[in-house]
């Protein structure tokens, strides 16, 4: 077995490194309003909510950012599930979809700022980070 010379990586200039991390300090990602809810706040929210509150879908599909506000349309704590007009059933526990737990769609407490966000956005943003 012989082995094949690798081609030497080209390094980056120093200056080209310090001039991105400028760059990037100075033109931050922007964070979406949801980035600190905890699941034990969307729990605590969805354990009360009764039929007809409101609720907010987060779609994060192909790199944007989209809420839906919906209403309650059922609940059932012995299974931990909540239904949402017009977008299915939600675990109370931590707000993912029953159906795609590992999917793109999950369940937001609706605060003030999710919502003020939802009406400046109506048709979603790309470009907002999800992750803290």
């Amino acid at each position: 077995m012989t082995k094949l010379p690798l081609p030497r990586l080209r390094r980056v200039p120093e200056a080209f490194k310090k001039e991105l991390e400028e760059y990037r300090n100075a033109h931050p990602t922007p964070r979406s309003p949801c980035i600190d809810q905890t699941e034990a706040e969307i729990e605590a929210y969805y354990r009360t909510a009764l039929l007809g509150m409101s609720a907010v879908v987060r779609n994060t599909q192909g790199h944007g950012l989209l809420y839906h506000v919906a209403e309650i349309e059922g609940t059932n704590p012995a299974r931990g599930r909540v239904y949402v007009k017009g977008h299915g059933a939600f675990y109370m526990k931590h707000g993912k979809n029953c159906y795609h737990p590992k999917g793109q769609i999950s369940l937001i407490v609706p605060t003030q700022l999710v919502l003020q966000w939802t009406q400046e956005h109506p048709k979603g943003e790309m470009g907002y980070t999800i992750f803290r």
